[in-house]
């Protein structure tokens, strides 16, 4: 199948090249930043994707794309909008018109974190613009695709240039750095590598709806970082609990907003990792 992946030299888009099968044939779609043998569209750009859709008349649409900075988004409220929502309402009418089928790629962050454990059928209450901005994304999708997936991912982390959470951590452990962890955040924690092979096979199985394509833990941020440091055999002593109440952040997150993957596992005959099968599994890799 041929696959247009927006995003591309992103943690996610990256990944999903890596675990790629060989027969698959990937168009990788960047903006702002180029990487190897990527195609420039700009997603908020209507007849930009149309254009680069059109010539690319792939059979799968991946929507990794976003304007991540879960803060920045609160400061940059019509941009948020313009990319998380617009930009895939754009990718999800391209898609109708060539007959693909869109993948976009949501977050845990579309529920409040009340209660946690979240399956796909519960009704969302995002609290903070990136939240409601990529809600809004799903919403688009919907409206203007028939032939659509959301794949829900939590605190996605792996191997790239860029830094994520896992691999600050790595970096700041390794320089002997102490650091602050909130202890009264949980998630679903996501090795790229593993949401993108629940991608792979919803795009295989041609599988429509909400997937939660994320880890198979509930776990808070501190329990995780000591999972991180027991992974790469770091000192566990330098990560210091908080809480969110002592690390002043401008946007508001979920206590808790794990994701329940039962439904990935059953519909998709795979396994979605816990966090140390997914660590280990990083570790093993470097």
């Amino acid at each position: 199948m041929k696959y247009f992946i927006t995003g591309g030299s992103g943690l996610l888009g990256q990944r999903l090249a890596t675990v790629a099968r060989e027969e698959d044939e990937l168009t990788l779609v960047h903006n702002s930043n180029p990487g190897d043998d990527t195609v420039k569209c700009d997603i908020t750009n209507e007849k930009e994707v149309h254009d680069c859709v059109i010539r690319e008349n792939p059979d799968v649409i991946v929507h990794c794309a976003a304007m991540t900075n879960v803060d920045l988004c609160e400061d940059e409220k019509e941009k948020a909008y313009s990319i998380n929502g617009d930009g895939t309402g754009f990718l999800a009418k391209s898609a109708e018109e060539v007959g693909a089928k869109i993948i976009y790629v949501s977050t845990d962050f579309v529920f409040d974190g009340n209660r946690g454990y979240y399956k796909e059928d519960e009704p969302v209450n995002p609290l903070g613009i990136y939240a409601k901005s990529k809600y809004d994304g799903e919403v688009q999708l919907q409206k203007y695709s028939s032939n659509w997936a959301v794949a829900r991912v939590s605190v996605l982390y792996g191997w790239h240039e860029r830094l994520n959470f896992t691999t600050w951590v790595i970096n700041e452990l390794r320089q002997k750095h102490e650091i602050n962890i909130v202890v009264d955040q949980i998630n679903s924690p996501t090795l790229a590598d593993n949401a993108g092979e629940a991608i792979f096979e919803i795009a295989r199985q041609d599988k429509c709806g909400v997937f939660h394509t994320a880890g198979n833990d509930a776990i808070n941020r501190f329990d995780f970082t000591r999972k991180i440091a027991d992974a790469f055999d770091l000192d566990e002593s330098l990560i210091n609990p908080i809480t969110s109440e002592s690390f002043v952040q401008k946007a508001p997150r979920p206590r808790d907003s794990s994701l329940n993957v039962n439904k990935v596992e059953k519909e998709l005959g795979m396994k979605m990792e816990t966090c140390t099968e997914s660590l280990n599994r990083m570790a093993d890799s470097e």
